[in-house]
């Protein structure tokens, strides 16, 4: 029997309520210690052979796969009939990493070098280009064939293969030097503000909308214009855009500061610029396709610039929607997943989830099973619940932003060197498993994606000129940390549902809905924009609090006549609802300062214990990960009554729970995850000659 019909069993028995969880009166507890004995005894659920179809989304829950040309028609049908058996109801197409001509290459797909050489039979790059798109057209057959839909990438960054770009030198991006700017060594794209490449690109995009969109528009849900689109732009070009809007060349800012400001927001915008023009146009070319671009989750949840997040939500039209890829740990798979990644990420996700709901966006998010974001190449490898737990955080996280989480791909089936099939790296968890209990959690993962929304109650103030100062100042086109995200573990990971802002302006929701806390994360409050002071105010008079610097607290001066005292260990000068950093905003909340800071985090954020692990509870859905080193004891308390599994460091269902409370023990790199029962409160069919359950 699967996990998922087991709990449906075991919800219509309804008899597995525990004394210990729900703290019942002893007269149940009999029920409790013969269904646990069974349980341990060997019935739970081994991972099932395939799972029932998926329901069509959104929500959507599948794989990213690569199309090789080496794979032929029936091996491309067999491995996705594979997938929706067990479970998946899309398919996400992998991309064209670089955006270059190579059938054999790690990562091949389609990008405008292709389609430029599809055009020139007498180009010698022409049969491997025809070779990549009759991969792409027999992965969509077979998704056709299976009756299941795909998202279609069409390039990669801004890139449009080197051929252009030495054709046209003058129409690359470049860094501050005049270098042409090759990001990571990812390879050099081109300006998006060069009028030759908005030519070129449209004559791809309009080529391609009839070659493969509307011929496979059955099948194609979505397109994926560009993967990683990130930085900034020196060129000739972006300094002529540049000048147009604010009448400075980028040789005339010097150090002014509101010219470096000017310069780090023209920068961190360009990126949500040519998202929104690439939108538009797809707008004119295809009405109600849906188009996205998978943004880079590692840059996002470090610096929230390059690009500017909130922009990618506000600035783009109504076909465009949102995706990060927001693995555990994104990067080389030789460095271990860190606590700093998973705190980023949570901020990240949640944050997420209040752009989408505010601005009306929907998001799509890549979660991990593969060595790049489980890191099998480091010194810690990460596990199959790594990946498990990866997906579930990141619905239920974007669901408390209050966002419209459409669907999550996990990275990558098929991918040669790093993919859960293909990997070259010895990984740490089987690879049968992995899939198995990936797939398994589908229905999950589906479920957390359609659960009811809240809003966040602390927000985390982080104004982007900051930020945009520093870009200026180092006439940077890719920029890491500036505000300590990072740092914020409290406000990550322990289930307090906060989210990041650039400004107040907007978020100061409606009388009676309230906000809990602002935590003003800049040190000076010159970085802050026009209102700020003046919503922070408000937030304080409504009963509010506000941390903040002491540059902060200074300028929003004194509400009422207050006596200031020195508290939380000296870290903190409180003056009523404001709280002063005496060291530093981020300190007040990293992990590890519990005797100092244990007031605090209950006053400001209604946190009672701060607890080992990474928490999530809402009123539907609970989490709780740890991811170790060492074994960690768990209490919660449940707004509702709630049932699920305490899952092993291989996603296995090891121990079980019914209730509204629960206390166990988590060994490293296993998790706590529970659902609202559907059925609480419902009277049960009275079986003949069976006497009335007690209540």
């Amino acid at each position: 029997m699967g996990e998922e019909q087991e709990e449906q069993r075991c919800n219509a028995m309804k008899y597995w309520h525990s004394p210990l969880r729900r703290r019942r009166p002893p007269h149940r507890a009999w029920v409790v210690l013969v269904l646990c004995a069974l349980t341990l005894a060997g019935s739970l659920p081994a991972p099932a052979a395939a799972a029932p179809a998926a329901p069509p989304g959104p929500p959507w829950a599948g794989w990213a796969v690569e199309a090789y040309p080496e794979m032929s028609a029936a091996e491309m049908e067999a491995l996705v009939r594979r997938l929706v058996a067990h479970g998946a109801n899309v398919v996400w197409i992998g991309h064209n990493n670089p955006g270059e001509v190579d059938p054999a290459k790690v990562e091949p797909g389609l990008s405008y070098a292709v389609y430029e050489a599809l055009l020139d039979p007498g180009d010698p790059r022409h049969e491997g280009a025809a070779a990549m798109l009759a991969a792409q057209r027999r992965l969509l057959d077979a998704c056709r064939a299976v009756g299941v839909k795909a998202v279609l990438p069409i390039g990669y960054q801004i890139q449009m293969g080197a051929r252009w770009n030495e054709e046209h030198p003058g129409d690359v991006r470049r860094d501050a030097a005049g270098q042409p700017l090759d990001i990571y060594g990812g390879s050099v794209s081109a300006s998006f503000f060069a009028p030759r490449y908005r030519r070129d690109i449209e004559a791809y995009y309009r080529w391609l909308d009839g070659e493969l969109v509307r011929p496979y528009a059955g099948t194609i849900l979505m397109l994926n214009l560009s993967d990683e689109p990130l930085g900034g732009d020196y060129s000739a070009h972006a300094e002529a855009e540049f000048q147009a809007r604010t009448g400075l060349r980028f040789s005339d800012v010097g150090d002014d500061l509101e010219r470096l400001r000017l310069l780090g927001a023209f920068q961190s915008g360009m990126v949500a610029e040519y998202a929104a023009w690439s939108a538009a146009l797809w707008h004119e070319i295809h009405p109600g396709l849906p188009v996205t671009m998978s943004f880079d989750g590692a840059q996002a949840r470090r610096t929230y610039t390059l690009p500017d997040v909130e922009a990618l939500f506000r600035d783009t039209p109504k076909n465009f929607v949102v995706t990060f890829d927001a693995y555990p740990r994104d990067g080389p798979p030789d460095v271990a997943l860190s606590d700093a990644d998973l705190v980023g990420l949570y901020l990240l996700a949640r944050t997420v989830g209040l752009y989408s709901a505010r601005y009306d966006k929907p998001a799509w998010l890549w979660a991990a099973a593969n060595s790049w974001g489980l890191s099998q190449a480091s010194r810690d490898p990460g596990s199959v619940s790594d990946a498990v737990t990866n997906g579930l955080a990141l619905a239920l996280l974007v669901r408390q932003g209050g966002g419209d989480l459409q669907g999550i791909a996990y990275w990558n089936y098929n991918v040669k060197e790093q993919g859960l099939y293909n990997d070259s790296h010895r990984t740490a968890y089987d690879v049968e498993t992995m899939f198995g209990r990936v797939t398994t959690a589908f229905p999950n993962l589906r479920q957390a994606m359609a659960a009811p929304i809240s809003r966040p109650e602390v927000l985390i103030l982080a104004p982007p000129s900051r930020a945009h100062e520093a870009i200026g100042a180092g006439r940077a086109a890719v920029l890491l940390e500036v505000h300590p995200y990072q740092r914020l573990s409290i406000l990550a990971a322990q289930g307090v549902n906060a989210a990041v802002v650039g400004s107040m302006e907007g978020w100061l929701p409606a009388p009676g809905e309230g906000v809990r806390s602002v935590v003003v994360l800049t040190p000076s409050a010159e970085y802050l924009a026009p209102g700020d002071l003046e919503a922070l105010r408000q937030v304080l008079a409504a009963g509010g609090r506000v941390v903040a610097s002491a540059s902060v607290a200074r300028a929003l001066g004194s509400l009422a006549p207050v006596v200031p005292q020195l508290a939380y260990g000296d870290l903190v000068e409180r003056r009523g609802n404001l709280y002063v950093a005496v060291q530093g905003v981020a300190m007040l909340f990293e992990a590890g300062r519990e005797a100092e800071l244990a007031a605090l985090w209950r006053e400001v954020l209604g946190l009672q214990t701060a607890r080992p692990g990474y928490r999530i509870v809402t009123g539907s859905h609970a989490l709780v990960y740890n991811r170790g080193p060492e074994a960690v004891p768990v209490e919660l308390a449940l707004p509702f009554q709630g049932y699920g599994y305490r899952y092993d460091a291989d996603g296995r269902p090891v121990e079980r729970f019914y209730g509204t409370g629960l206390q166990s023990t988590l060994g490293r790199r296993e998790f706590l995850y529970l659902k609202r029962d559907p059925w609480a409160g419902v009277p049960r069919a009275r079986v003949p000659g069976r006497p009335p359950r007690p209540s």
